[in-house]
């Protein structure tokens, strides 16, 4: 457990892991820092913090670990910013969906300023395409898997205390490389935003006008924070477009099945086939991974 918890940033992830920190008693007491007074009183009253304030300074100096819950690209900026201000030994993470580019800044800093505290990166996979504080309630970390990315350089006892921090919140963790992170989330999680944007650009007027569930399901996440979303594309450009061009090798294969049905001919059935076999596969493998187990029902046998 932490004595002193300060969460720079009190937006979605931010507010998600107070609330979470406060219930579970993963730290005695929250301090939230903000740019935004309105967002002081709000924090406070929803339960995600004991108290904040807007100088940053003044609310990581007694904090004996720091989250810093900010864009990717301001991650290492806002790190530079507390170290004058932070106590010895303070252990900082942070909730970035890249990793490579933000844990070697951050450690090359950190290196550079001879600076005593120490720096684990950390990814918890469970945000929302909303954002701010008022919709963190909705964000469920509980059973959801956090990534940690220690390097050579973190030091051993930090790395095991986040990691008891986020199974504290009742989530999973798991350990990846900074590198191996970024490889894993440029297909899991990048490329499923970068394609919902695209899939709303590849419509024309008309088929957006004349759309159901179907598209609105698809394109739920852009309807993400295009800023944020910029930042993670171009912070991870480089796994990003090869696993773009992955499933483009896959969008062309599928585009020749179904030229090849509407050819017709001696080849329609075997080309039919493929298409079914490939959808059920696809059906399985997504069954297999986000199914819900059958929920248990008790039979209350009746009185004798």
């Amino acid at each position: 457990m932490f004595r002193r918890m300060c969460i720079v940033g009190l937006g979605l992830m931010g507010g998600a892991v107070g609330l979470a920190a406060r219930r579970t008693g993963a730290a005695l007491r929250i301090c939230g820092v903000t740019d935004q007074a309105a967002t002081i009183e709000r924090a406070r009253l929803m339960g995600a913090v004991d108290e904040a304030t807007l100088d940053i300074r003044e609310g990581v100096r007694e904090a004996d670990f720091v989250l810093l819950a900010v864009p990717v690209r301001l991650t290492p900026v806002v790190a530079q910013s507390i170290l004058p201000a932070i106590r010895p030994g303070t252990v900082i993470t942070d909730v970035g969906s890249t990793k490579f580019q933000v844990v070697t800044a951050v450690e090359q800093l950190l290196a550079r300023e001879k600076s005593p505290v120490h720096f684990v990166g950390s990814h918890p996979l469970a945000g929302s395409e909303k954002t701010g504080i008022e919709s963190a309630p909705e964000v469920r970390l509980a059973n959801a898997t956090c990534i940690l990315t220690p390097t050579p350089n973190t030091d051993n006892e930090a790395y095991h205390r986040v990691e008891e921090f986020w199974q504290t919140l009742e989530m999973k963790t798991m350990r990846l490389s900074p590198q191996e992170h970024d490889a894993v989330l440029a297909r899991s999680s990048h490329l499923p935003h970068l394609l919902s944007f695209a899939l709303v650009q590849a419509q024309s007027d008309r088929s957006m006008n004349l759309s159901g569930p179907g598209l609105r399901d698809m394109t739920r996440l852009a309807g993400s924070d295009v800023g944020l979303w910029t930042d993670i594309f171009a912070q991870n450009a480089e796994e990003l477009g090869r696993a773009t061009r992955e499933l483009g090798n896959e969008v062309l294969q599928l585009a020749a099945e179904l030229e090849a049905l509407a050819a017709g001919g001696n080849g329609m059935e075997s080309a039919r086939e493929r298409l079914f076999r490939y959808l059920a596969d696809a059906h399985q493998r997504h069954e297999e991974r986000f199914r819900k187990p059958p929920a248990t029902t008790t039979v209350t046998p009746p009185p004798v």
